[in-house]
């Protein structure tokens, strides 16, 4: 499995099926290790997140959670979407699942910008991320949203458009985008939001999920 890193009791995977515009982890360099090294190098963990640039594109990723799961973990795995069979093999190992979300399902414009794919890429990917989806809420596993909050990408009515597709989660998680240079580059065109329509959208986000995380210049729990 390529690698960017492992250890503190979290896995970042190389490789990705995206080319996102901001994403920072195509540029790194990612090593082979075996699941069997990262499982024992994580032993003990109490809790074990994966994630990076897309985990679900590695053909042995299930073995590296099952190996995970026999260590008695707790596992997330956060991902993209785009390979709901990926989603299924994981289903029996995984106890929460990370889905972040590119833009309003129906502004096929801005999910294929978001993702780096073309257009007719880009509906598949909608596609398939609510087969995804649907596959980890029959599951019965806890679902977290991730928004990355991008001006002129989003706002009150795309954002709310968005949860009524998704529907009821247990998390949801904002990023007030540029606010941490190690989760996301500049990108020409594309500004840093207040803080303040942040925690607006947040608010709107409370109506679908028990808790509402928000970071950026701050960190709090709505």
């Amino acid at each position: 499995m390529k690698v960017i890193d492992y250890g503190d009791c979290r896995v970042d995977a190389g490789l990705c099926n995206l080319r996102c515009p901001y994403c920072v982890h195509l540029k790194h360099e990612a090593i082979d290790v075996s699941p069997e090294e990262i499982a024992a190098s994580l032993k003990g963990c109490e809790s074990v997140y994966v994630g990076g640039a897309e985990p679900t594109v590695h053909a042995n990723l299930s073995e590296l959670l099952r190996k995970l799961k026999e260590n008695g973990s707790y596992i997330t795995l956060k991902t993209n979407g785009y390979l709901p069979s990926k989603i299924e093999e994981a289903l029996p190992y995984v106890d929460r699942f990370v889905f972040e979300i590119k833009g309003d399902f129906d502004d096929i414009d801005t999910v294929a910008f978001m993702s780096g794919l073309s257009r007719e890429r880009a509906r598949k990917y909608v596609s398939n991320l609510e087969k995804s989806l649907e596959i980890a809420r029959k599951g019965g596993k806890s679902i977290r949203l991730w928004f990355r909050i991008i001006p002129g990408y989003v706002n009150e009515k795309s954002f709310t458009r968005m949860l009524e597709k998704v529907g009821i989660v247990d998390e949801i998680l904002l990023y007030q985008f540029l606010s941490r240079p190690d989760w996301d580059k500049p990108v020409e065109g594309l500004e840093k939001p207040d803080y303040e329509f942040v925690r607006k959208l947040g608010a709107i986000a409370k109506q679908y999920a028990d808790r509402v995380i928000i970071i950026g210049d701050r960190r709090e729990s709505l």
